[in-house]
């Protein structure tokens, strides 16, 4: 079975879900490319290993080779969710140690955000900004980080609920359609944690609007809000 790998970026790290076989040859190098494009741009990797069902001594070897470059990227590079011969694998090559797989994508993103704030690295957000639209969410990431702001993004409630409980943003910027979602627990439990007076709600057809007319609008919006808990 061939490896494929999806990325979505949640916050400041981008999660890579494999599925396949991690072995010499052309699986190893797709993760291989894979892994050599982000960390120059977003050196907080997770690995979700819980679909690779094998992995020979080369894509071991490999994994640890880039655990090495992504802390000297002062990066991270975790592993989630492994499958029972991958755990039995790190167990026997006594590698468990050193990679420390944790249970879930939850717990790894949350040990990442808050362990960046400590240590202040990243810090806390001033804004999560929610979007099911990578291009959206990837025009208020810039918007803001270039208005002096310190954003984090998400591209559904399950992910940002892990941010807003992990970060503590002192606002959120958010869809009109994922605002207005109940009934699914995210989305209650999302609505829950935060206060009208935190949240800006993005109008519906926001994608649609002039560039800088929105820009304009959002960054009003967020000066307001942030004002406003001074």
């Amino acid at each position: 079975m061939c490896l494929s790998l999806t990325q979505r970026r949640v916050g400041d790290v981008t999660v890579i879900t494999c599925s396949g076989r991690i072995v010499a040859g052309d699986e190893s190098t797709s993760l291989q490319s894979a892994l050599d494009e982000l960390i120059p741009f977003s050196p907080h990797i997770l690995l979700h290993l819980g679909a690779v069902d094998f992995i020979d001594s080369a894509g071991l070897g490999l994994l640890a080779r880039y655990l090495t470059r992504v802390q000297n990227a002062r990066g991270t590079l975790k592993v989630c969710a492994v499958s029972q011969k991958i755990d039995d694998v790190l167990r026997i090559t006594r590698l468990k140690a050193v990679f420390q797989p944790y249970d879930t994508e939850a717990d790894s993103i949350t040990a990442v955000h808050r362990a960046a704030r400590s240590d202040d690295l990243l810090g806390r957000p001033d804004v999560l900004c929610v979007d099911p639209s990578e291009d959206v969410l990837t025009y208020l990431r810039e918007l803001l980080k270039e208005a002096g702001y310190r954003p984090v993004t998400a591209a559904n409630l399950p992910d940002a609920l892990i941010l807003l409980k992990a970060t503590g943003p002192r606002a959120v910027v958010i869809s009109a359609e994922l605002r207005a979602m109940r009934g699914v627990r995210a989305a209650d439990e999302f609505s829950r944690l935060t206060s009208s007076s935190d949240v800006i709600e993005l109008p519906s057809g926001f994608s649609a609007r002039d560039a800088a007319d929105a820009a304009t609008q959002v960054l009003n919006a967020v000066r307001r809000c942030l004002s406003a808990r001074l």
